[in-house]
Formats: structure tokens, C-alpha cells, sequence
């Protein structure tokens, strides 16, 4: 009977030193693991600015999809300069659309270029776009998700 308890004891100790090693064993790989940065390109990203006017920024959009941006937002405005500053820009209307998104920065040149032929087209495709260099992100995740190279899919609904 004490044999079997000391048995007992034994198989006891000896599976917690397993789980021990275990749980060490999996700290020890993630810290090997190679991290974000050596794995993959990090490519500087830009915030782009793009004012159009309203009903353009559907066009505006398409092309921002075929750069990869991972996401665009488009607001709603209003201008407020005068009629006079306006007729000089060559944007008639006071309505707008101002777009944001951001794009890897090695896609910088052929948005710019697609940008050019859409607002050459005609006055009414007219608008004004500039870019912000994004210099610091907190969390790999952010950036997988701003730089479109983390896919995020929605969830499945039941039924």
C-alpha cells in the first residue's frame, strides 16, 4: 500500500514536470519564432487626402481598391472659401467629397498617376489630393490591417 502511494506520488510530480516543460517548451518556440518585422517587407505607409467633388469619390475609390488599400473613408463637406478661390482651383461647386485611405508607400507613384488621369478627364473629375507620411504605429496588427496584408473577414451567421 505505501509502495502504491509513493508510485502515486512519483507519477504525480512527474506529470506536473512535464506540464512545467511543456508550458516552457511553447514560451521558448514563440520566443524563437521569427518576429513580424524579420519575416516580412515593412513598407513605409501615407495617409491620402483626396477632396473631390461630390459624386466623384466612387471612381476615386476603384482606383484606391486596385493599390491595395486596405480601407477608405469618405466624408461629407461642405467648402467655405470664396466663389473666387474656387472658380481659381477650377472647382465650381461648394459640395464635396473628401476621401481618406492609406497606401503603401511602393504605391504611391501609380496612385498619383491614376489620380492625374482621372482629374484631367473633365472639370467636373477635378479635385485635390495630397499625402502625410505615417511615422509610427503602435501594434502589428495595426499595421497587417493598414497595409492590407491581414485579411479580415466577417464572421459566419448561424442559420
Amino acid at each position: 500500500m505505501a509502495e502504491k502511494k509513493e508510485k502515486e506520488k512519483i507519477t504525480t510530480r512527474l506529470k506536473k514536470k512535464v506540464q512545467a516543460i511543456s508550458g516552457k517548451k511553447e514560451e521558448l518556440e514563440s520566443a524563437l519564432a521569427p518576429s513580424f518585422e524579420d519575416s516580412h517587407h515593412i513598407s513605409p505607409l501615407k495617409l491620402f487626402v483626396i477632396i473631390v467633388p461630390y459624386g466623384q469619390a466612387g471612381a476615386i475609390i476603384k482606383r484606391l481598391e486596385s493599390m491595395e488599400a486596405s480601407s477608405s473613408f469618405i466624408i461629407s463637406a461642405q467648402g467655405t472659401g470664396s466663389k473666387d478661390i474656387y472658380d481659381v482651383i477650377g472647382l465650381s461647386d461648394t459640395k464635396k467629397q473628401v476621401i481618406l485611405s492609406v497606401l503603401k508607400e511602393e504605391n504611391v507613384p501609380e496612385f498619383k498617376r491614376l489620380l492625374e488621369e482621372r482629374f484631367s478627364i473633365s472639370r467636373a473629375a477635378k479635385g485635390i489630393a495630397f499625402s502625410i507620411k505615417i511615422t509610427s504605429l503602435v501594434g502589428v496588427t495595426i499595421y497587417k490591417f493598414l497595409s492590407n496584408t491581414q485579411v479580415v473577414r466577417e464572421k459566419k451567421k448561424n442559420g
